[in-house]
C-alpha cells in the first residue's frame, strides 16, 4: 500500500533534482518515471517534457524500449503522450489492442503491441496555466488501473507539473543571468576601449566611441569585438 509519506518522498527527490547544480533535466525525468512506476504499480511509464523556451521536447521511459517508443512518438506527433500534452486532456485506461486505437495512432500502436502493452493512461502535466508535458502509464494485458492507483497517478502529476515548472524557471533564470553577465562584460570592455582610445588619440570619450563605432560599422564587425582588439593590444589605435 502506497502511503502519503512515499508520495512526499518522491516529491522531495524531484524537487532536489530540479534545484540541483548543475541541473540535469534527464536525471529529473528519470527520477519521475521510475518513481511513478513504483507508486502506481504499472508495468512501465514515460514522460514528455516541453521546455518553456521552445526547445525540442524531452522524453524518458522506464526501459530502453519505452524510452525509444516515447521519443519516437514525440517526433511523430502521435500517441497518447503527445495527445495528452497538446490537447491538455487526460486519456484514462485506453485499450490499445483494438482497431480504434490503431486508427487513432497508426505508428504508435504497432510498436506498443510489439512490447506487449495492452492499456495506456496519459495525464497532462499542467501548472501555472500551461501544460508542460504528459505522463504516460503503460499496462500489460490484465486488470485496469484501479481507483487508488489512478488517484496516486493524479497526485504524482501535480507534483511533476510543479517540478517541471521549477525546472523551466531555473533554465529561464540561468539564461537571463548569462545574458546579463555577457552584457556587463561587453560594457566593461567597450568602456575600457573608449578610455584607451581617448588617451591615445587625444579626444573626448564620446568622440572615442564615435571612432570605435564608425570603425566597427565600416568593417562590419561588432563594437565589442573591436573593443576587445583594442584592450588586448591587437588593434592599431591610430588606424581607427
Amino acid at each position: 500500500m502506497v502511503t502519503d509519506m512515499e508520495l512526499a518522498a518522491l516529491a522531495v527527490r524531484l524537487t532536489d533534482e530540479a534545484s540541483s547544480e548543475p541541473l540535469d533535466v534527464g536525471r529529473v525525468l528519470t527520477t519521475l518515471v521510475e518513481g511513478v512506476r513504483r507508486l502506481v504499480g504499472t508495468h512501465g511509464a514515460g514522460v514528455h517534457y516541453a521546455p518553456p523556451d521552445g526547445a525540442a521536447v524531452r522524453t524518458e521511459g522506464t526501459s530502453t524500449e519505452l524510452r525509444a517508443l516515447t521519443a519516437d512518438a514525440a517526433a511523430w506527433g502521435e500517441g497518447p503522450g503527445y495527445e495528452a500534452r497538446t490537447a491538455g486532456r487526460p486519456l484514462i485506461d485506453l485499450d490499445v489492442t483494438g482497431r480504434p486505437a490503431s486508427v487513432r495512432w497508426p505508428r504508435w500502436v504497432p510498436r506498443a503491441r510489439a512490447l506487449g502493452l495492452a492499456r495506456v493512461t496519459a495525464l497532462p502535466l499542467s501548472g501555472g496555466g500551461a501544460t508542460v508535458g504528459a505522463l504516460i502509464l503503460h499496462g500489460r494485458p490484465g486488470p485496469s488501473l484501479d481507483e487508488p492507483a489512478l488517484l496516486r497517478a493524479h497526485a504524482v502529476t501535480g507534483v511533476a507539473a510543479d517540478m517541471l515548472s521549477l525546472v523551466g524557471e531555473v533554465q529561464r533564470n540561468r539564461a537571463l543571468v548569462a545574458q546579463l553577465e555577457h552584457a556587463l562584460t561587453s560594457r566593461i570592455v567597450i568602456e575600457q576601449a573608449k578610455g584607451m582610445l581617448s588617451v591615445r588619440r587625444d579626444v573626448s570619450v564620446d568622440e572615442a566611441f564615435t571612432l570605435l563605432r564608425g570603425y566597427a560599422r565600416s568593417h562590419r564587425r561588432k563594437i565589442v569585438e573591436v573593443a576587445a582588439d583594442i584592450t588586448e593590444g591587437r588593434a592599431d589605435l591610430h588606424a581607427l
